[in-house]
């Protein structure tokens, strides 16, 4: 099979969380935000990436932006990996993290549809 613009292979990110417990006692877990995700997207398809909060679709692109590193699996965006080429990568790609809650629904229509 080709290689898409877009290549995801068994990616993973786990994050390493620290609480405190007491006055000198810390507590550590791992969180795993992305778990074994795969995927391809070609050049010019248009698609949509959605799911329920906390999912992990925010990490996702941060780690195909460049923005987080993978804990394991592989990733490439225009053949480029973000994690090791993120200012190469950043000169091809786009990228816009927005909530408009205050927005009625019609008027976030008319600004995502321009």
């Amino acid at each position: 099979m080709d290689a898409g613009f877009i290549d995801v292979e068994g990616v993973e990110k786990v994050f390493d969380v620290r609480r405190k417990t007491g006055f000198l006692k810390r507590e550590r877990r791992q969180v795993r935000a992305v778990d074994s995700i795969s995927f391809r997207v070609a050049r010019g398809e248009m698609v949509g990436y959605i799911g329920p909060n906390g999912a992990g679709k925010s990490t996702t692109i941060k780690m195909l932006t460049g923005i987080l590193t993978p804990s394991g699996g592989r990733l490439r965006v225009a053949g480029i990996d973000p994690s090791r080429e993120r200012t190469r990568l950043v000169h091809r790609i786009g990228v816009v993290f927005g909530q408009h809650y205050h927005e009625r629904c019609a008027g976030q229509v008319q600004c995502i549809g321009r």
